[in-house]
């Protein structure tokens, strides 16, 4: 079991969505090429070709306790308050691995002018970009760590996310804590956010008996969550 931080590193191209993505993630397939909205996703996936700064990765934990009466996930004398919600989709887990992910500096810049210069339709396209990228790069990792668990015949969990899933944003205090040094340079404010914008961090169960399940938006009130955005532009 790794007990350091695997790292992974993307170019833009191996991870950036497509056009067709973009515009199903923003229920707007029915754009025309010349569309400005389709021009702007266009020109930006070519102007951001150079972009190195995507990285990622993952440390693995043993589990000491997972109790999902209390919410509470117990880690190397760290103690993490993911819920009940999070903590009965990993239940029977006996290892977890702590991800973080960023989509880089790049994002944040863009999308900073953008928003100054008063373009807040291209600010909205390009945070829509970003976020997908950044799922794509967690996806990619996410396929690693299931890869590099299954040869072990160990099942592993959909990933979950502070902010999430109703677990407190507050929370990731002490999982930037468990997780510690590491190569992302994702820094986080006294508010719990994350620099750079468009970063994700959160915990996947693996264990041996772990059941898959489904990510619960039929019951989650959170109407921005980029899971549920996901799933229901799949279903489109």
């Amino acid at each position: 079991m790794p007990d350091n931080f695997q790292s992974f590193q993307f170019t833009f191209p191996e991870v950036a969505p497509t056009i067709s993505e973009v515009l199903d993630f923003l229920h707007s397939t029915d754009l025309e090429e010349e569309h400005p909205a389709v021009v702007f996703i266009r020109e930006t996936l070519g102007e951001l070709s150079f972009d190195t700064g995507i990285t990622g990765g993952y440390i693995v934990k043993e589990i000491v306790e997972l109790n999902v009466k209390s919410g509470i996930l117990s880690i190397d004398g760290n103690e993490l308050n993911p819920g009940r919600q999070v903590c009965g989709y990993i239940r029977e887990s006996t290892q977890a691995a702590f991800f973080l992910c960023t989509a880089g500096e790049d994002f944040t810049r863009l999308s900073n002018e953008l928003n100054e210069k008063g373009d807040i339709m291209e600010a909205y396209l390009l945070d829509t970009i970003g976020s997908l990228t950044v799922e794509n790069a967690i996806g990619l990792i996410h396929e690693n760590l299931r890869l590099t668990y299954h040869a072990q015949d160990l099942k592993i969990s959909n990933r979950y996310s502070p902010g999430y899933c109703n677990w407190p944003l507050s929370d990731q205090q002490a999982l930037f804590e468990l997780i510690g040094e590491n190569s992302t340079g994702i820094t986080l404010s006294d508010s719990s956010l994350m620099t750079p914008r468009k970063s994700v961090s959160g915990v996947i169960g693996i264990g041996k008996n772990l059941k898959h399940h489904e990510y619960g938006c039929k019951i989650c009130s959170n109407t921005t969550c980029i899971y549920r955005k996901l799933l229901s532009a799949e279903s489109v």
